[in-house]
């Protein structure tokens, strides 16, 4: 039945591009970028080297944003999501507040049965609070708060979440299990997403190509969690950034605004022996390309290109519905 669905969100989605084929496959054709520079060659053999240095396994993702140009590694390769999957989740909410079938004004109960360890201070509080959905996305996000992240997901249900997922693009993330559901984990459903599924949504969100792009990365710029990708880029530049954490799975994935390009940034890790050398491995990976981005010969007045998938997906038509 799943597999139905993706077919005929898939159709959807072709179907805008055949309409208007003529006039976009021209237009890419002239827009395409230039090759990559060797600066930017020595980057990407500079984060090979780490790769093949580190006792796990991985997935990196960069993309600048006014070039084009994408560094890419095991970037289809199924990663357990832990965290990664309140990213597409709060892009859910937000698309269906415009069809209607939620408010981020309205109030959610705290239910005992939705309390949640790990991250986040909610599941302290009295059981039966009314907390709003807006409220409850900015701290699924900036602390990564797993009963917030419960509450939000109860109200909209797997299904309907995992066929969201499918519009937006999302044909390798699912949710298959509420957050911190030990006993269905240990039964071995998972959810699961790749660096490029990742990347692309940062890409909708940074392009506007979604409804509350603008607010979705503001919170997303107020992350708390700030160990990982965030060590390895100056201090003075802007990241709207979100990490997983969960067993032997340490991501985080965002947008780096740099003095000269920004670029979407997705570094995945599974099956390190500890966080602590997945979260050194992430902060290195996001020094190299800040190394590169630091680099004054850049020309700060590039104009930002979408990526031939996101101008797909806007000339598709939104998600909303």
């Amino acid at each position: 039945m799943q597999s139905k669905k993706a077919l005929f969100l898939s159709a959807l989605l072709i179907t805008p591009l055949v309409i208007g084929g003529s006039a976009f496959v021209a237009q890419s054709r002239t827009q395409a970028p230039l090759p990559p520079d060797r600066n930017w060659q020595e980057l990407e053999q500079s984060i090979n080297y780490q790769i093949r240095h580190f006792p796990g396994q991985t997935a990196v993702y960069i993309r600048d944003l006014n070039t084009g140009w994408t560094i890419e590694h095991n970037t289809d390769v199924l990663f357990p999501s832990a965290s990664l999957v309140k990213l597409p989740i709060m892009a859910v909410l937000y698309q269906a507040q415009v069809s209607g079938r939620l408010s981020l004004d309205e109030s959610l109960p705290l239910l005992r049965k939705l309390k949640a360890s790990g991250s986040g201070h909610l599941r302290f509080r009295r059981t039966g609070s009314r907390i709003r959905v807006r409220e409850l996305i900015y701290k699924m996000i900036t602390e990564s708060d797993n009963t917030a992240t419960n509450m939000l997901t109860d109200r909209l249900d797997l299904d309907y979440i995992n066929r969201h997922f499918l519009a937006l693009g999302l044909n390798r993330t699912n949710f298959s299990r509420m957050i911190m559901d030990l006993r269905r984990r240990d039964q071995g459903i998972e959810n699961y997403t790749t660096a490029q599924d990742m990347g692309n949504l940062l890409e909708m969100i940074y392009f506007k190509n979604l409804t509350g792009s603008e607010e979705m990365l503001e919170t997303l710029k107020n992350s708390k969690i700030n160990d990982r990708l965030a060590m390895g880029i100056p201090s003075n530049w802007q990241i709207g950034h979100k990490t997983g954490l969960m067993n032997n799975a340490c991501h985080d994935v965002g947008i780096v605004f740099s003095p000269t390009h920004d670029y979407v940034i997705c570094v995945l890790t599974t099956k390190a022996r500890r966080f602590r050398r997945a979260k050194g491995f992430i902060s290195e990976v996001s020094h190299l390309a800040a190394m590169y981005y630091s680099n004054p010969s850049l020309q700060a007045a590039a104009r930002p290109k979408p990526s031939f998938w996101t101008q797909l997906f806007q000339i598709s038509g939104d998600t909303r519905g």
